[in-house]
């Protein structure tokens, strides 16, 4: 059945968005042209949209920003809109539909695109790095960029697919049935992947984090142990927990280089490690102990979540309840609150409201 929303017959000329205008700290709401959208091109009014780590790195203009980030640029990639209009040769996209798209854009002309690996595209732009994002009304990406959203699902929880689509994609790579995950960081997205991995069947799912709020909410999403690393030590949880040579697999969500390192000391030989954390420096890890355990390690980037999508939204009418990480979402008006309590290390993903 289609599903069309309500949607505004005219587009206007101009726009708010959230940008970073020069190569320094801090960000500012904008008034910007609004893109019209060429051949293969999809214009979309942004309904919702939520704050990355890679938003807030952005933000503070740490190491990583200034090497990633190409100012002026209108900032953010994750979000949920309603299809405003199309450019000619756009098919099976109306105005009205409720689509979310892709973090990072392929050119859909190289070697790695035309052999269906859209994902090793050496010629991506990523959105709201060296193409504009979507922290605006209004956001314009390829067609095949886009994927048509499940309108049963709340729009809060769809501006979070794309980090949800990232954990699925663990969840699908590794086998997580009966083993012992770790992970590091209870953040939003350590807390997204402790409930993907309770869902995917992990015997036990063990949160590392110095934040007792944040472990609070892993907790919540199904954590069978947060440990403070202010006050405990992972031997004595392993101890606690009969694991005798080590974690199964490790999720590094935090982007600390001490955290990983504490990761790779725990895991079993053989064992998988999965990098999802953005460090603000160059963080190296032990490779030593990489080779010496026979690690496999896989780092999960923010392309090609189409199939990803699919099988989160299966989840997500089948049990799988992330609900309790979207803990605010707040006016665009309101976007400096919204920054500073993520910087702050409040617990949860903060969701700015582009309809308000």
């Amino acid at each position: 059945m289609l599903h069309i929303y309500a949607h505004r017959n005219t587009v206007p000329k101009t726009m708010r968005a959230i940008a970073k205008v020069d190569a320094a700290s801090g960000l500012k709401l904008i008034e910007a042209l609004v893109p019209t959208p060429g051949p293969g091109e999809v214009l979309i009014r942004v309904k919702k949209a939520a704050l990355s780590a890679s938003a807030v790195h952005t933000d503070r203009w740490d190491h990583w920003a200034q090497r990633n980030i190409s100012p002026p640029v209108i900032v953010g990639h994750e979000f949920v809109g309603l299809v405003a209009s199309v450019g000619p040769g756009v098919a099976d996209c109306h105005p009205g539909e409720l689509v979310i798209g892709e973090p990072c854009v392929a050119c859909g002309n190289c070697r790695h695109c035309l052999g269906g690996h859209r994902h090793l595209c050496p010629d991506a732009h990523r959105l709201g790095q060296d193409r504009d994002g979507a922290f605006a009304d209004y956001v314009c990406m390829p067609q095949g960029a886009i994927w048509h959203a499940d309108p049963r699902l709340a729009t809060d929880l769809l501006a979070c697919f794309a980090p949800l689509g990232q954990l699925v994609r663990i969840a699908r790579r590794f086998d997580m049935l009966g083993a012992h995950v770790l992970i590091s960081g209870a953040g939003a997205l350590g807390c997204m992947a402790t409930a993907i991995a309770r869902h995917a069947g992990a015997r036990s799912v063990v949160v590392v984090d110095n934040h007792t709020t944040r472990l609070g909410l892993a907790a919540t999403l199904g954590a069978t142990r947060g440990v403070d690393t202010r006050e405990a030590n992972l031997g004595s949880v392993m101890r606690d927990l009969a694991i005798r040579d080590g974690f199964d697999l490790g999720i590094e969500t935090s982007g600390s280089p001490a955290a990983l390192g504490d990761v790779l000391n725990h895991l079993r030989l053989g064992g998988q490690l999965a990098l999802l954390g953005l460090p603000s420096d160059e963080a190296l890890p032990s490779w030593g102990q990489i080779i010496n355990k026979q690690l496999i390690v896989h780092g999960i980037d923010g392309r090609d979540n189409l199939r990803d999508w699919e099988r989160l939204t299966l989840a997500l009418h089948s049990g799988l309840d992330v609900t309790p990480v979207i803990t605010h979402c707040l006016p665009v008006g309101d976007f400096r609150e919204a920054f500073e309590r993520s910087a702050a290390g409040d617990p949860g993903k903060m969701i700015l409201d582009w309809e308000s």
